[in-house]
């Protein structure tokens, strides 16, 4: 006989889930003030549209690369170190850019100072986060997971609306102080994690125990997404709108920057378009309450190439921001339901790995936008780049409405709460083995 259920604290109450809310949000500032300050200092430097192009699918590259060993080494090693180190590397990159901007300024010393610094928080940002999902489960429990995994993404959102804002107001004031920013921002985070009472990951597995040679511990991750189709499916849904999204904010940046508009209301532009973003995450929870995974997941993918074909004709015009919005607003659910499904279905010892080869596959094809948009502003015109994106997603929709795995997608699977702070390693219970 089983004693009184108890219910958990409100996320709002859960001081360590607060406390790595509010450390990554305020570090999330940097890649959103990035957006607007890399391509402007590209280009005021000199550089072409396709050369930024060029940078930022180099940058995403590094991004993808750095997942798959990130996700390792938050499985292997300690979590919060992890995160620790990620965040500090992440603000000193910062401050060696600030220093080059004071004592340098325009020359090519800055050009290669900017890539290496870019590269540093990509990567940095990379460790950050399988780390910090992995984390979720031992400080929330299993009944607020998606409520969790929403609120994350509602934070990306909200940062992705300030840092654009702030970058581009920061910039008008000084090419210094956005980058002066995100190096507080990342030490901000680092301390915060000193805070975390809770241990973060289970007990570590001994290396006599673990069974097979030694790549297949890079390998396995796969191997347990190569049996799970209705998670197949999801990175299928999630790949064409990672590049899409992408290529088309680039492009705004760009397009508006040739359009002589200032870096303000570019970051102004983003930013508004961001509020999509909070809106589909903070909705997220209460749409998961109503509607299943498979027709949310249907309903994006059909929707999304129509809010492309919808910016063609008003990209040079700031009321770009109502199609683009629409298109951010969705965007979220997809990583919403990955994400909850994932960490439902993976057991501790494989969550970062497991993730970390989620958003490898996911997002493998994700640098590929801003290279095709860099290229495709300098080449071919705004409307054929579009509508080469909304076919690209228009194809995707009918794949995965076709695939018979996506019929398993009705509901999430279900485990019972435990304590935060405490975990098994038993996998839980598969979708099919759902009750």
């Amino acid at each position: 006989m089983t004693g009184p259920e108890t219910r958990p604290v409100p996320l709002r109450r859960n001081r360590s889930f607060r406390i790595l809310w509010t450390g990554q949000f305020v570090a999330q500032f940097g890649p959103g003030m990035g957006a607007v300050a890399y391509p402007l200092i590209l280009l005021d430097s000199g550089g072409t549209p396709a050369l930024v192009g060029t940078v930022t699918f180099a940058l995403g590259v590094a991004a993808i690369a750095a997942r798959l060993p990130g996700g390792a080494a938050a499985d292997r090693f300690d979590r919060r170190a992890l995160m620790i180190g990620a965040q500090g590397s992440r603000a000193l990159a910062m401050g060696f850019l600030v220093l080059v901007l004071v004592v340098v300024g325009d020359s090519t010393l800055l050009l290669w100072a900017v890539v290496a610094v870019a590269l540093v928080d990509v990567v940095g940002h990379e460790g950050y986060r399988f780390a910090e999902r992995a984390a979720l489960r031992h400080i929330v429990p299993s009944s607020q997971l998606s409520a969790a995994v929403g609120q994350n993404e509602a934070r990306n959102q909200i940062a992705s609306i300030l840092g654009p804002v702030a970058g581009g107001w920061l910039m008008a004031v000084s090419r210094v102080l956005p980058f002066g920013a995100a190096a507080a921002g990342h030490a901000v985070a680092a301390i915060g994690l000193v805070f975390v009472r809770e241990r973060l990951q289970g007990p570590r597995e001994p290396a006599a125990s673990v069974e097979g040679p030694r790549h297949r511990r890079w390998t396995e991750a796969f191997s347990w997404i190569g049996e799970r189709p209705p998670l197949q499916v999801l990175l299928l849904a999630g790949a064409a709108p990672n590049l899409v999204i992408n290529g088309v904010m680039l492009t705004v940046v760009m397009v508006g920057a040739d359009a002589g508009v200032g870096s303000a209301a570019i970051g102004a532009v983003l930013g508004t378009v961001g509020l999509g973003g909070i809106c589909g995450a903070l909705g997220a929870s209460a749409l998961l309450r109503r509607f299943s995974p498979r027709t949310l997941v249907l309903v994006t993918l059909w929707v999304l190439p129509l809010t492309v074909v919808a910016a063609i004709p008003l990209v040079d015009h700031w009321s770009v921001v109502f199609p683009l919005a629409v298109a951010v607003a969705m965007a979220p659910l997809l990583s919403i339901i990955l994400g909850t499904y994932q960490l439902l279905t993976t057991p501790d010892r494989l969550q970062a790995r497991v993730g970390s080869a989620c958003t490898f596959i996911s997002g493998v094809v994700a640098p590929l936008g801003p290279l095709v948009a860099g290229f495709g502003v300098q080449y071919t015109g705004t409307p054929l780049l579009f509508s080469g994106f909304a076919l690209l997603l228009l194809g995707v929709a009918a794949l995965v409405t076709a695939l018979p795995a996506t019929r398993e997608l009705t509901s999430f699977p279900r485990q019972p709460d435990r304590p935060a702070g405490k975990s098994s390693d038993e996998a839980p219970p598969s979708a099919k083995e759902a009750p």
